[in-house]
């Protein structure tokens, strides 16, 4: 029976993986639409920050849609955990870099700052790959990156 119980408690704490609770710093409120071959939303949703993790929520009725968490090395998405790398290829489609999402959320250059431009509210880039073509746009608060190769659209506008 003991080694029962002990098995069993090795057993959900292996499977609680992204479960585990994080402390939140700053929070903000967005509209945010999320496109891509797997997945189209557009909604009321949250943007949470901590240490070394980020948590994008969008929800609608009360009932959360999309749930995506970043820590360290791994990107969870709606409970389901990778590395970054199988993420990326998985969500964009594409072998990019490993930081890219969080580039992306954090409203930072991405690619280094490869062909970046600086506008009067912030900047754009846009990148040519072999298999996608990236625009990406900051704009004050506003954020949009698309990738029109592939079908992508992360926005971010938030509510006032």
């Amino acid at each position: 029976m003991k080694k029962l119980l002990h098995v069993s408690f090795l057993a959900l704490l292996f499977l609680s993986g992204c479960a585990i609770k994080q402390e939140i710093t700053s929070s903000e409120t967005y509209v945010i639409t999320i496109k891509n071959k797997h997945v189209a939303l557009s909604d009321t949703g949250f943007i949470n920050h901590g240490n070394d993790y980020t948590n994008v929520q969008i929800f609608t009725a009360g009932s959360a849609l999309f749930n995506l968490e970043i820590m360290g090395n791994t990107i969870c998405l709606d409970g389901r955990c990778m590395d970054k790398l199988a993420f990326n290829q998985q969500f964009f489609q594409e072998d990019h870099y490993a930081e890219l999402m969080q580039e992306i959320i954090a409203k930072k250059p991405i690619y280094e700052g490869q062909n970046l431009r600086q506008t009067s509210s912030g900047f754009e880039q846009e990148i040519d790959r072999p298999n996608s073509h990236l625009i990406y746009k900051v704009e004050g608060s506003n954020l949009t990156f698309r990738d029109t190769k592939n079908g992508i659209l992360i926005r971010l506008k938030p509510l006032l």
